[in-house]
């Protein structure tokens, strides 16, 4: 996923790596996470987590989208393979100046109701739910293990779309939207957060993600 998401980036973009310094790779409890960040000069920034964990029997790979010079919504993905089971995630939230307009999420929509035959994925409530868009997918199935680059291809096509009818943005607003959001997973909490914050520290977990994950500070 990250290296197709790179590879769209890249045919539009500049894209540079930050380098992650202490972050790069993290070990605590016989996982192992690598932490990679981008500049997407003119545009924004992209973060990759990969993990490995269970002597690599469970993997997970994910990555986060923040615009910046466009009102677009924050864009993420998760891919998670363990025991066998493959489970997507493709993500949509509210970090928006103005409310996105319907021709955008209808473009969103089209891609999710292609996939509606696969076994969703179900969460239990979060605090998030409210600022989550419902063209967001979640889906478990073994197929997925070859579906998820033609999933996430055809999200990022709809999100390009997206940006080329999107209004044009503070960057230091859309940064302090994204901090918004930030705030509220460590207030209340996220599964990688909440994973972070319990292997390495409260203080560590918000440097990682305030720099480098979201690039909101």
């Amino acid at each position: 996923m990250k290296d197709l998401i790179l590879q769209k980036l890249r045919a539009d973009y500049t894209v540079a790596a930050r380098d992650t310094g202490r972050f790069a790779v993290m070990k605590k409890n016989g996982m192992k996470f690598v932490i990679s960040s981008y500049e997407i000069r003119g545009f924004g920034s992209m973060s990759v987590i990969e993990m490995s964990a269970m002597l690599g029997l469970m993997k997970m790979e994910s990555f986060i989208l923040t615009a910046e010079t466009k009102d677009l919504p924050l864009f993420s993905g998760d891919f998670i393979r363990a025991a066998g089971r493959c489970t997507l995630l493709e993500e949509f939230y509210d970090t928006m100046i103005a409310p996105l307009p319907e021709a955008s999420a209808e473009g969103f929509r089209r891609v999710k109701a292609r996939y509606a035959d696969l076994p969703p994925f179900k969460t239990e409530p979060r605090w998030y739910d409210s600022i989550r868009y419902d063209f967001t997918l979640g889906a478990s199935d073994k197929s997925l293990k070859t579906l998820k680059e033609t999933i996430t291809a055809e999200y990022w096509e709809a999100y390009r779309e997206a940006a080329a009818r999107a209004d044009d943005a503070d960057p230091a607003e859309k940064k302090a939207r994204t901090r918004v959001y930030v705030d509220g997973l460590f207030r209340n909490g996220g599964p990688a957060v909440n994973q972070f914050k319990k292997l390495f520290g409260e203080e560590t977990a918000r440097e990682l993600f305030e720099k480098y994950i979201f690039a909101c500070r």
